[in-house]
């Protein structure tokens, strides 16, 4: 059954995968690191007025479980569960890879006193998969250098960043050459990202995930 916007979990597609992929990164049954990490998701995507009350409920909670709306904190990872499940099995490969790559977990590691911070398992497998579709497309660009690209832009961390200076020192060629490819690269990406998106919504609205705009 469709719901109206104002009534649904999350308020469009896009904040539904962004908030769900940071969630499920969390341990399940620590509450209030999955408590800060939907705090964190929510401030930094726009919110509907009731989902701006759900955030100051949030912020103002210092014990218990979550409230989501009337969701504890099983019940907000049991919806962020099913948004993720939806791109996995609803999508094709590539917009899949896109989503994961994109929203997936930056992992970290302290070394020496520093932390290191790198992709995880599931980015790194979303970025190999893209890599190996980007390869016809760009077929003068050195076929390693791909993986750096893509690994650039969806780097969300600036200590995991990768210059175009660096790419034509590592691959040779020059850093106009990478610069042009990065763009056409990322309008394609920003294309699949919005065509993923579209394919979903029928779904969500259906599952009251989104709203009925």
């Amino acid at each position: 059954m469709e719901v109206k916007a104002d009534e649904a979990v999350f308020e469009n597609v896009g904040q539904a995968v962004h908030v769900s992929f940071l969630i499920m990164a969390q341990e399940a049954k620590q509450d209030a690191p999955l408590r800060a990490a939907l705090i964190k998701a929510m401030e930094s995507v726009q919110l509907n007025g009731r989902q701006r009350c759900w955030l100051e409920q949030l912020r103002g909670t210092v014990s218990g479980s979550i409230n989501f709306g009337g969701l504890d904190g099983n019940e907000v990872r049991a919806q962020c569960a099913l948004v993720l499940q939806a791109v996995k099995h609803r999508l094709p490969k590539t917009e899949m890879w896109v989503l994961q790559a994109k929203y997936g977990q930056t992992d970290f590691e302290d070394v020496d006193g520093k932390r290191r911070f790198a992709f995880s398992a599931e980015r790194i497998e979303a970025i190999k998969g893209l890599a190996d579709w980007f390869r016809p497309l760009f077929p003068t660009v050195n076929p390693l250098a791909i993986d750096c690209m893509l690994g650039r832009l969806f780097a969300n961390h600036k200590k995991l960043d990768i210059t175009v200076r660096d790419l034509a020192a590592s691959f040779g060629g020059s850093r106009m050459t990478y610069q042009r490819a990065s763009k056409k690269m990322q309008d394609h990406l920003r294309d699949m990202e919005e065509i993923a998106f579209k394919r979903l919504a029928p779904s969500f609205t259906s599952q009251g995930v989104v709203g009925n705009n």
